[in-house]
């Protein structure tokens, strides 16, 4: 099925994030009575009430950038373990960003604290386990590559309240970002060079044709460094792990509802054909973009780089929760050094969680981690 699409021009994709910003009090003027209410059963809606064309990408994380503060505020300041069943905690595990470490941690806390737990890989549950179970036993912790879609409709299930419109289930929740360029090169990495994954029929990439290459006849997986230009735009766009995965835009694909749609979610801002020119962009990457920063700002966010700060915010907030800072489970061994075209092309795959992560001006994962580490500084007397 054909995929609807809009056109920037090429000049303007690599460097849309470094335009000024829309200012975030114009935009959140209309919006500020609109506000999710932490763990609240009530309609909830997003601040954002502007387009949702290809442009306001930058409009967006400034309306997330600037409620950031707010949205800190919000979270439920924890002096001892309080997760239970009728309130659970999850764990959105984005993958490659230090989670499987995470989560086993997470699994210790909880048995210690006498915390049931359900977090795949661990207790007997399996590995590939991507949605929440809907049936009973619940529990009262939750972690993995879960997509939030599941979790918010087994847990309103859970609580009694009927699925459907904006209805939010009590909860609370955890998520961790890293540096994109980093994670897709250590996704590529470890899914699919390390593990040997392929590409559709193989083919060896010095063979592939242009035709082959615009029919998806698809490459043989190799390190993104031995790509050329043309070959690591469709390895990237069309890259599946074993898994069915794969390495573009993760915290969209667990935070948003276009993560079970990897092909949708995967090239959001990929080249998806001539007919979109040379910078064809899905016509919902901003709508997307807006449901995974709504979700987000209802979680404590952690921030791979800064590992030791996130262990302190996430102690502030989940006090039962004992997180600790070293060696990462599954981390890669090596990996190539990419060229800088190699960079670009990723940022530009990347645009939507490069914007959420990074955007000069307004990040909003960032600036949500800096209000919530204000807020555990600030508790314990501590000035920034």
């Amino acid at each position: 099925s054909s995929v609807l699409k809009c056109t920037r021009p090429a000049s303007e994709t690599l460097d849309f994030m470094h335009k000024t910003a829309v200012a975030p009090e114009s935009l959140l003027s209309s919006a500020s009575a609109v506000r999710p209410t932490w763990g609240s059963a009530q309609p909830v809606s997003s601040p954002w009430t502007g387009a949702r064309e290809c442009g306001s990408l930058e409009a967006v994380v400034a309306v997330y950038g600037a409620a950031a503060p707010e949205a800190a505020a919000r979270l439920p300041v924890a002096t001892a373990p309080r997760t239970h069943k009728e309130h659970p905690f999850v764990f959105f595990h984005q993958r490659k960003t230090g989670g499987s470490t995470i989560r086993t941690q997470m699994v210790y806390s909880a048995k210690k604290h006498s915390l049931s737990s359900w977090v795949p890989c661990s207790d007997k549950v399996p590995c590939e386990s991507y949605y929440a179970p809907p049936h009973p036993p619940f529990y009262a912790v939750y972690g993995g590559h879960l997509y939030w879609a599941s979790v918010q409709k087994a847990l309103l299930r859970q609580q009694g309240i009927h699925v459907g419109g904006a209805a939010t289930p009590q909860m609370h929740c955890f998520t961790v970002f890293r540096e994109p360029v980093s994670r897709v090169a250590s996704c590529w990495s470890y899914r699919m060079v390390e593990k040997k994954r392929r590409l559709g029929n193989g083919l060896d990439v010095k063979n592939v044709s242009a035709q082959q290459l615009s029919s998806h006849h698809t490459l043989q997986v190799k390190d993104l460094a031995s790509y050329s230009a043309s070959q690591l735009r469709e390895a990237l766009a069309t890259g599946m792990s074993h898994y069915g995965e794969g390495c573009n835009n993760e915290p969209l694909r667990i935070l948003s509802d276009a993560g079970t749609n990897e092909e949708r979610v995967n090239r959001l801002t990929a080249e998806n054909g001539a007919s979109c020119g040379a910078a064809g962009w899905s016509m919902d990457v901003v709508g997307v973009l807006d449901r995974t920063l709504h979700r987000a700002s209802r979680c404590v966010v952690g921030v791979l780089e800064r590992c030791e700060e996130t262990a302190e915010v996430l102690s502030h907030f989940a006090p039962w929760f004992e997180m600790s800072c070293g060696k990462h489970l599954n981390a890669n061994p090596h990996s190539s050094a990419l060229s800088e075209d190699a960079r670009r092309e990723i940022l530009r795959q990347n645009a939507a969680e490069v914007a959420a992560y990074k955007e000069p001006r307004s990040p909003p994962s960032t600036l949500l981690f800096n209000a919530q580490l204000n807020t555990t500084w600030s508790s314990s007397h501590v000035g920034l």
